[in-house]
C-alpha cells in the first residue's frame, strides 16, 4: 500500500476535512506512552510517528466510505504495514541524504508547502474553524501544523529527487512489465485511475505584432541608460521598479525566482547560467524585447535570478498589420495550403503550437469562446489572445473533442507501464537497502 507523488499533502488536506467525528476515537484508542519501534540505521521511529499515520489513514478510509479495522489485532496488522512503509522511507531519504546529485532546496520546499497550506485553509470559513478542525485532527496549531507539512514534503522531494536522479543515471533498475501485469493493474485500481475531463486537441500558429526598427532602436537606448546607472551602483530591485515592462515581477524587484533549464527562452536561459552570482549581465535580446539579467544563487541545475525588461512600444499599426496576416494564413488554410510550410514561415517560435487532450476548464477564455461552437477539423482565427499585457492573434486548427469520462486502457497503457516498471525498480532498490543497512524493528 504505497502513496504516489504528493499523496501526503492530498491525506492531510483529507484528514482536515474528515476530523469531526473521528477524533474521539482516535483520542480513545492510542493513547500509549510513546516508545521506539524500529531503528534504521542510527535513525529511531517512534510510536508516536507509526499512529500519526495510522490516523490519517483511518481519516481516509472513513472518508471512502471503507471499513475501519474492528479490533488491536487488525490494528495492530495495519501499524505493522505502515510501520514497514515508514521504513521504506526512510531508507529512501537516507541514500537521498547520501547522493550527492540529489538536491531539495528550502525555497522549492518552502513554495510546495505554502501552495498546499493555502489550499486547505481554503476549504474552511474562518480561521476559527480552521484552528478548531486542526486541533481535533490531533495536528495542534497552524504552527505546529506548518513544521508537520514542512518535514513531511522535504522528505517527499527529496525521495522524488533521488528517484529522477537514478532514473536519469540508469541507476535504477526496472523490470519491463508483462501484458497481462498491466491489464490486471488497470482492473485492480480502476477507481484510483484518472478519470478524463472535457477537454479538446488543437494546433496553432501564433502571430506576434512586430514592433518598427525606431521602437526597437527607442527600447535598446532605455535598455543601455538603466545599465550603465546599475554600473556605477544604483540598486536592481528599485530600478526594475521604476523602468522594467514586464508586469509579472516588476512590483517585486524584477524576482524570477529559481528555475532549470528549459523554463526560460533560449537566449535569456544561455547568459543567465553562465553569470556568477551578483554579477549583472550585458543588454540580453530575447523575442520579449531586452533584458538585464542578475543572477542572485547558484545551484548544480538551477539559477535564482532577477531581470529587468525593456519592450519595444507596439503601435495599433503594428497590431493590425498581424491581424491580417492572420486573416491571410487563416484563408490559406482554408484552401488546403500546407500547415507545416505556414507554421515554419509564421509561427512565434517561444509559443506552444500543440494542445493536446487541455482540460476546457484550463484553456484560457480566449481559446474556450472560439472553440466552443466548432468542430473538429475547423480553421479558426485569427483570434486575439491577450495575456499578461501582450496581444497576438493565433490561427487554429481544431483537431479533437473528448467528452469527460474514464480513460481506456490502451489510453493509459504508457502510463502503466512506466509506472510498474518504475515500481518494481523501487522495491529492487528498497530490499538492497533492508540489506545493507541496520534494522531493529520492535513493534509486536
Amino acid at each position: 500500500m504505497r502513496r504516489s507523488p504528493g499523496v501526503v499533502l492530498a491525506c492531510a488536506c483529507a484528514l482536515l476535512v474528515a476530523a469531526t467525528g473521528t477524533a474521539g476515537a482516535q483520542d480513545e484508542r492510542f493513547v500509549e506512552i510513546d516508545r521506539v519501534v524500529a531503528v534504521v540505521g542510527t535513525v529511531p521511529i517512534p510510536l508516536s510517528r507509526v499512529n500519526e499515520e495510522l490516523n490519517v489513514v483511518l481519516s481516509e478510509m472513513q472518508r471512502l466510505g471503507q471499513a475501519a479495522p474492528t479490533d488491536s489485532a487488525e490494528t495492530i496488522e495495519l501499524q505493522r504495514e505502515l510501520l514497514d512503509r515508514l521504513i521504506d522511507d526512510e531508507l529512501l531519504v537516507q541514500l537521498a541524504l547520501r547522493d550527492t546529485l540529489v538536491q531539495v532546496t528550502d525555497e522549492q520546499v518552502q513554495a510546495a508547502v505554502e501552495t498546499a497550506l493555502r489550499q486547505t485553509r481554503s476549504q474552511f470559513s474562518s480561521e476559527f474553524e480552521y484552528r478548531r478542525q486542526l486541533e481535533l485532527a490531533g495536528l495542534g496549531t497552524p504552527e505546529e501544523y506548518r513544521r508537520y507539512m514542512t518535514e513531511q514534503t522535504r522528505r517527499q522531494m527529496q525521495k522524488q529527487s533521488l528517484i529522477q536522479s537514478l532514473r536519469d543515471r540508469g541507476d535504477l533498475r526496472q523490470v519491463p512489465p508483462t501484458e497481462a501485469e498491466m491489464r490486471r493493474y488497470f482492473e485492480e485500481t480502476r477507481d484510483q485511475q484518472p478519470k478524463r475531463t472535457a477537454s479538446v486537441t488543437f494546433r496553432q500558429i501564433i502571430i506576434q505584432p512586430e514592433a518598427s526598427p525606431e521602437a526597437k532602436a527607442e527600447a535598446r537606448a532605455r535598455a543601455d541608460s538603466v545599465l550603465a546607472e546599475l554600473r556605477n551602483g544604483a540598486d536592481f530591485a528599485t530600478a526594475a521598479r521604476r523602468f522594467s515592462d514586464d508586469p509579472a515581477t516588476r512590483e517585486q524587484g524584477g524576482e524570477l525566482g529559481w528555475f532549470r533549464r528549459g523554463s526560460m527562452v533560449r537566449e535569456f536561459e544561455r547568459i543567465a547560467f553562465r553569470l556568477r552570482p551578483g554579477q549583472i549581465s550585458n543588454l540580453v535580446r530575447t523575442p520579449f524585447g531586452f533584458h538585464i539579467i542578475q543572477v542572485q544563487r547558484v545551484e548544480p541545475a538551477e539559477v535564482q535570478a532577477r531581470h529587468i525588461l525593456f519592450t519595444p512600444v507596439i503601435t495599433e499599426a503594428n497590431t493590425a498589420a498581424a491581424r491580417a496576416l492572420g486573416d491571410s494564413i487563416a484563408a490559406a488554410l482554408r484552401a488546403g495550403a500546407s500547415w507545416d510550410s505556414l507554421a515554419d514561415l509564421h509561427h512565434d517560435p517561444i509559443e506552444q503550437s500543440l494542445f493536446e487532450d487541455v482540460a476546457l476548464t484550463d484553456l484560457l477564455p480566449s481559446y474556450a469562446g472560439a472553440l466552443a461552437d466548432e468542430q473538429p477539423g475547423a480553421i479558426i482565427g485569427p483570434v486575439l489572445l491577450t495575456e499578461a499585457g501582450r496581444e497576438r492573434y493565433a490561427v487554429i486548427r481544431f483537431i479533437e473533442r473528448h467528452a469527460e469520462g474514464e480513460y481506456t486502457f490502451e489510453e493509459l497503457r504508457d502510463r502503466i507501464r512506466q509506472n510498474l516498471a518504475e515500481g518494481s525498480g523501487v522495491r529492487r532498490l528498497v530490499r538492497e537497502l533492508r540489506e545493507s543497512t541496520y534494522l531493529d524493528i520492535r513493534l509486536p
